[in-house]
């Protein structure tokens, strides 16, 4: 009778512990974030379990990304000249601890087969520097996505505040970053 219900109580705690294991197919290999001489760096490695062309496609639907993290309040594609780049502005609601601001950036972006390369031009944007480069490329049937990025602010942040919460910031809305691309690619 007393093995039955650990039978029970087990495969109670399976089924309720095996949809969460499933919503959480993300696989990060490696996230690594910090602040160095005010440069703020974070660098994700991570398999996402959607297919390739799936997760290209959310990756450069630069018009929604206020949707794949809710700390981007709005994201948009202006005019661009340039042939083969796109002009994306994003407003960033970036708190570390209680100190919150809304941070516009613009980057041109530049894609490639395969990656994605966002250089931030510093006259539109509250940001002195920046780059992000993205790659993703098929694994089976999932994909290998890198991130890896660097900015450096045209504000001031306090070094205990920057080293403390943002670094830890970072690494959390990278983290629901590429899960929100997961859940997307997924159910295209």
């Amino acid at each position: 009778m007393l093995e039955r219900k650990c039978v029970a109580i087990v495969a109670a705690i399976a089924l309720e512990v095996l949809p969460v294991a499933a919503a959480q197919a993300l696989s990060v290999q490696s996230l690594d974030a910090s602040l160095n001489d005010g440069v703020y760096r974070i660098s994700l490695v991570a398999r996402v379990d959607a297919p390739v062309e799936d997760v290209a496609a959310v990756l450069t639907d630069y018009a929604a990304y206020h949707s794949l993290d809710p700390r981007i309040r709005s994201s948009a594609v202006l005019p661009s000249t340039a042939k083969g780049t796109m002009l994306v502005r994003t407003i960033v609601h970036a708190c570390a601890g209680v100190f919150c601001k809304n941070v516009e950036r613009v980057e041109r972006v530049e894609r490639r087969d395969g990656e994605l390369l966002a250089t931030v031009i510093p006259e539109r944007s509250e940001l002195k520097s920046g780059v992000t480069r993205t790659t993703w490329r098929a694994a089976d049937e999932s994909t290998r996505v890198t991130y890896d990025a660097e900015f450096v602010p045209d504000f001031w942040v306090p070094s205990i505040i920057g080293r403390r919460y943002a670094v830890k910031a970072l690494k959390a809305s990278t983290l629901e970053l590429f899960d929100n691309v997961e859940k997307r690619a997924r159910a295209k």
